[in-house]
């Protein structure tokens, strides 16, 4: 089988399991409502504290209900030895690491989507224009978080309940670049400057684009290569 069509088989097998399973969307999905839910009762209703700091609580969420899904991502594997049976099969692990990353890309943005609207009823944010520059900063940032996510998380499949928690110590570290590049870009996704500023001068949509692209293409390389050597072990 070839590269392409091996990369979309491995897809389609994930999204099948998935739509059989119904976990990953839906559990980050109520983690997400439920963060943000705390979210906004902690601002009590303060305008300008929403405006201010909303964005931080939307990519937090984000972050955070992110570990959950990647939790997630080699349960199916897991179980029975699967991963095992992959290990020896004659296929590009390479390969099955990107469907890996494609497939968790979709959940995320799923997620995202969801996570959006219930945003935009809890912190009244009715600006329809910053909807696709949004969605364009959410989709370039959970490509690297994905990227970096999966490679944790078969790092830390073995260790069981404990593997989710340490994946959310390994993975903020590695994202704190990408996640202070998102909230610079705050003007242009959500109209407003985080915390007044605080972190610098805004930063254009095209130059986050651009930027993080560049960040998730590091990470997509890395994970590509270094992949096939964690599962090996």
């Amino acid at each position: 089988m070839s590269g392409p069509a091996l990369f979309f088989a491995l897809i389609r097998w994930d999204f099948l399991r998935e739509l059989r399973r119904k976990e990953i969307v839906l559990n980050m999905s109520l983690f997400a409502v439920l963060m943000l839910t705390i979210a906004q009762l902690g601002t009590s209703g303060d305008s300008v504290a929403m405006k201010s700091v909303g964005p931080v609580f939307f990519w937090m969420a984000i972050v955070f209900t992110g570990t959950v899904g990647l939790g997630q991502s080699f349960a199916a594997e897991r179980e029975g030895g699967r991963l095992t049976g992959i290990q020896l099969a004659p296929i590009d692990l390479g390969i099955f690491y990107l469907a890996k990353v494609a497939a968790t890309w979709v959940y995320m943005m799923l997620m995202s989507i969801a996570l959006l609207g219930v945003y935009m009823l809890f912190f009244n944010f009715m600006r329809w224009d910053l909807i696709p520059p949004l969605l364009c900063a959410v989709g370039v940032f959970a490509l690297g978080y994905s990227g970096v996510g999966i490679i944790l998380s078969s790092m830390t499949t073995a260790l069981r309940g404990g593997g989710e928690i340490v994946l959310r110590i390994l993975i903020l570290p590695l994202m704190v670049p990408v996640i202070l590049l998102t909230l610079m870009a705050s003007e242009a996704t959500f109209g407003e400057q985080v915390a007044g500023g605080i972190l610098g001068p805004p930063l254009a949509l095209w130059k986050y684009t651009l930027t993080v692209l560049s960040l998730d293409a590091i990470y997509l390389t890395t994970g590509y290569l270094v992949f096939p050597k964690i599962i090996e072990e």
